[in-house]
């Protein structure tokens, strides 16, 4: 009997510099223009991987966006018209 072999997929891997560490500045809920650049067009928060941002500024800037959303800064829901 002939077993089959399964393929892993490839991950796509992106490395980036995270602009926080090199700008030595940290994500803030005011500054919403910002934090637009790290929203998709649905309104959902981008992942690490395909925004660019290493792990400790990926969890303050998720914190920053959702403050942002709950003083009505950026909106929970982008809806298409």
């Amino acid at each position: 009997m002939r077993r089959k072999m399964m393929r892993r997929p490839r991950r796509i891997i992106r490395i980036k510099d995270c602009p926080y560490c090199k700008n030595l500045i940290e994500p803030d809920y005011k500054e919403v223009d910002n934090l637009k650049h790290y929203i998709s067009e649905r309104g959902k928060i981008l992942p690490k991987s395909l925004s660019g941002i290493c792990q400790k500024h990926q969890l303050r800037l998720t914190k920053s966006i959702k403050q942002a959303r709950y003083l009505a800064l950026l909106p929970f829901l982008v809806r298409p018209s």
